[in-house]
Formats: structure tokens, C-alpha cells, sequence
């Protein structure tokens, strides 16, 4: 059996900052769906986490512990997660994501 992973990261905006093989659609208030270009023949394994300010700011120096991304659900077309701040509230944040199974 093949296996398809697919990666990316996703801007807070619902756009692509990188990665092929998905689209992603932002959903308002921290809800995004990412939706696989090619199908998995089950439900792929997917591990998501935020990127708290900018992609590349190496100086930034006030990332809060508590900011996170969590897994709402998953299927072999898509992903649903939900970003948020410090305090629990979803806020709209950048993530990155992988996503293993078979095809």
C-alpha cells in the first residue's frame, strides 16, 4: 500500500504560507477545514500546531504556552482545527500541520 503525507502551513487569513496537495478554509473565529487534494483511503493521522506571531520573526519573544491548535475532526478528505490565545478563546492564528495514511 502507498502512503501520501501531506504538510503545510496555513496563514491566519485561511491562506497557504507553504505546502502543496491541500486547500485551506478559514472558517472565522480560530475554525479552519484543510481539504486534501487527493483523498486518503482512510483516516490519515494529523498533528497540527500554532505558529503564534509571524513565520519567520526569530525575535519574538512573547509566545504564550497556553496558545495551541486542536484537532476537531478528521476524515480521509479533510481536517478540522481550531486555533486559539492564552486564554482559551479561539482567535484566529497561523498553524502548520502533517498528515500520514495510506492511498
Amino acid at each position: 500500500m502507498a502512503q501520501q503525507i501531506i504538510w503545510g502551513c496555513v496563514n491566519k487569513n485561511g491562506s497557504t504560507y507553504s505546502g502543496t496537495g491541500f486547500t485551506p478554509v478559514a472558517g472565522g473565529d480560530g475554525f479552519y477545514d484543510v481539504v486534501f487534494s487527493t483523498p486518503f483511503k482512510g483516516t490519515p493521522a494529523v498533528v497540527a500546531i500554532q505558529n503564534h506571531a509571524n513565520w519567520t520573526d526569530f525575535k519574538y519573544d512573547r509566545g504564550n504556552t497556553r496558545d495551541n491548535v486542536v484537532l476537531v475532526a478528521v476524515d480521509r478528505t479533510k481536517f478540522k482545527v481550531a486555533t486559539g490565545n492564552g486564554d482559551g478563546k479561539r482567535t484566529d492564528r497561523n498553524f502548520a500541520f502533517v498528515a500520514v495514511g495510506d492511498v
